[in-house]
């Protein structure tokens, strides 16, 4: 087996790549194993490095040593590739995937034990031509999203606190917009929504649980969008909403749509 670390120095607050090389030296220390760490230098490039060490065809673990962003990178260079495996050692401001382990997610921190963990397949999601691991969505938690990265910047600023500013931010700017939305060839009703997500994991955002029960093995996604909504009801919703509570909330019930499937047209 041959092991590729993928390295973000942009992950986080600072630069780990020194530090991370040290790890990785004395992890492997005594394994007769080929291994290598690459730095990532530019966005897509993680994508890049794993699909250029899947497409060798020899068995080779690629473990993303960065945040959600870079193991999406490793996630999509390697899928489609039996020799290949990926896993995560989180360094990333949110690492929101890792989260719907629970306690269980403090075994990704153990690198000894990624080197020789059981594999399991997971599902992707397909959007206009690229893949997602975790959740895609279109609307006001995107740009959340978006904004994250400008209050992530500012000193002392943590990841979910970053998501939590640009949320606020993002609730003054306007929050709904007009789409059309399709699932399984079904037409759902309403001409606006506030927030459309298609769900193969559980967390996003800095934390936010938008759908507590997905699970990334059962060739399904989850999906879950919230009407046009007033700034000052989505306000009080949004506790419920990051805690995972809204699908068995009454307070969301005229405004909230949620269904499996494998296919939906924005």
């Amino acid at each position: 087996m041959r092991h590729l670390f993928l390295i973000n120095p942009h992950a986080g607050k600072y630069d780990r790549t020194q530090e991370m090389r040290e790890k990785l030296r004395t992890a492997l220390a005594g394994r007769d194993e080929p291994w290598e760490a690459a730095v990532t230098q530019y966005p897509g490039h993680g994508a890049e490095l794993a699909r250029a060490a899947a497409e060798r065809g020899e068995p080779v673990r690629i473990y993303d040593c960065g945040g959600d962003g870079t193991l999406n990178e490793a996630v999509a260079g390697a899928a489609g590739f039996g020799n290949a495996a990926v896993t995560h050692y989180p360094m990333g401001s949110g690492n929101d995937f890792l989260r719907m382990f629970g306690p269980d997610a403090c075994r990704f921190y153990d690198l000894r034990a990624l080197l020789d963990a059981p594999q399991a397949p997971v599902d992707l999601i397909e959007c206009n031509g690229r893949l997602a691991l975790n959740v895609c969505s279109v609307g006001f938690d995107a740009r959340i999203g978006l904004g994250a990265a400008d209050f992530k910047k500012l000193p002392l600023v943590s990841g979910p606190l970053a998501y939590q500013l640009s949320a606020v931010r993002t609730i003054v700017q306007g929050i709904h917009r007009p789409y059309r939305v399709t699932i399984d060839g079904e037409r759902l009703p309403g001409e606006a929504f506030t927030l459309i997500c298609a769900c193969n994991g559980r967390y996003y955002g800095g934390g936010f649980n938008p759908c507590p029960d997905a699970v990334p093995d059962d060739g399904l996604l989850d999906f879950v969008l919230i009407r046009k909504v007033g700034r000052l009801r989505l306000a009080k919703l949004l506790s419920e909403y990051k805690k995972g509570k809204h699908l068995r909330s009454g307070a969301f019930q005229d405004i909230l749509i949620f269904m499996r499937g494998k296919r939906m047209e924005i």
